[in-house]
């Protein structure tokens, strides 16, 4: 059996990981969340498809060292996906000091806890924030890091630990940057949810939603299953430790575009209430996948029309 931790196992990307990795009869997950942002209701899907009790799920707080690396060695974890965070922009402008507790004290205590501990590798989830509104475009691996907000720092501090663990320390590390995950059981409570989620309940409640800006940001979405598989394949793949990975479909589509498809999915025809740009926002964010598509072998992506359509 491998024994897996993953981090903010309550949230909506790790749901879909879990459920990938349930797939796997060798894997035994245990899974940590302190519910800031995880719901119950993820974990309660998780446990109506682990039919052979290989889920476990402890509450926690990442910013807790002597609980974190006590699970980990009690548990004897072999593996760690970190997915926990804070990871709202806009909410780590207004609350940078919690942001940065979690964001990277938390990372840090996981691979602290990780290094101790011998564990084999550490899969971290990071962003497209960390190139921040640098003009080029579409974005590499290799491309300049300029973020613009906590959160798009505290991302890249996290990668720069990352590699700094494993080349001062040895421990196994692979940096996925995610760009604009959706997909179910994305929450739409929030302001700070995703895009796609706030309109989609938006249009079924036949609300008028807000674009922030002219509607012409441009965003490269990337379905859920998509990234979840780019976890594990991160995971699995013994050639790529150390390396940093761009997680998108390299198609853009703007914020104009998606009410659009959501019009036509919905027969309607609700117009957008327009309002000023938010600081941290980012105007463009495309994604150059060639790399991901080299060496983690992920050719095709879920379509935006047909990711939508799951919905």
């Amino acid at each position: 059996m491998k024994n897996i931790l993953l981090t903010g196992s309550a949230g909506f990307i790790a749901s879909h990981l879990i459920e990938e990795l349930l797939k796997d009869q060798n894997n035994c997950i245990i899974g940590i969340d302190n519910f800031y942002s995880g719901t119950k209701e993820n974990l309660e899907f998780i446990k109506s498809i682990d039919k052979e009790n290989r889920f476990q799920f402890i509450e926690v707080d990442i910013r807790n060292f002597e609980e974190i690396n006590k699970i980990i060695r009690d548990k004897k974890i072999e593996y760690i996906y970190h997915l926990a965070a804070i990871v709202s922009v806009q909410e780590s402008i207004l609350n940078p000091l919690l942001s940065n507790e979690v964001n990277v004290k938390g990372t840090l205590n996981i691979l602290e806890s990780a290094k101790l501990n011998s564990v084999k590798r550490v899969v971290f989830s990071s962003s497209a924030a960390v190139y921040g509104d640098e003009p080029t475009q579409p974005k590499n691996e290799n491309s300049i890091t300029k973020p613009i907000s906590p959160y798009g720092y505290e991302k890249l501090i996290g990668e720069q630990y990352m590699k700094l663990y494993s080349e001062l320390y040895g421990v196994e590390t692979v940096c996925l940057r995610y760009f604009n995950v959706y997909g179910e059981r994305q929450s739409a409570t929030s302001d700070y949810s995703g895009v796609i989620s706030i309109f989609e309940k938006k249009f079924k409640n036949d609300e008028i939603p807000n674009i922030y800006g002219n509607g012409e940001q441009y965003r490269d979405f990337v379905y859920v299953k998509d990234v979840a598989k780019a976890n594990i394949k991160a995971m699995n793949n013994s050639n790529v430790s150390g390396e940093v990975f761009c997680v998108g479909t390299s198609k853009k589509i703007s914020i104009n575009n998606l009410v659009s498809v959501l019009n036509h999915k919905y027969s309607k025809n609700i117009k957008i209430n327009y309002l000023q740009p938010r600081n941290g926002d980012i105007k463009e964010s495309i994604c150059d996948n060639k790399k991901i598509k080299k060496y983690l072998e992920i050719n095709e992506f879920v379509e935006f029309n047909q990711g939508i359509k799951k919905l």
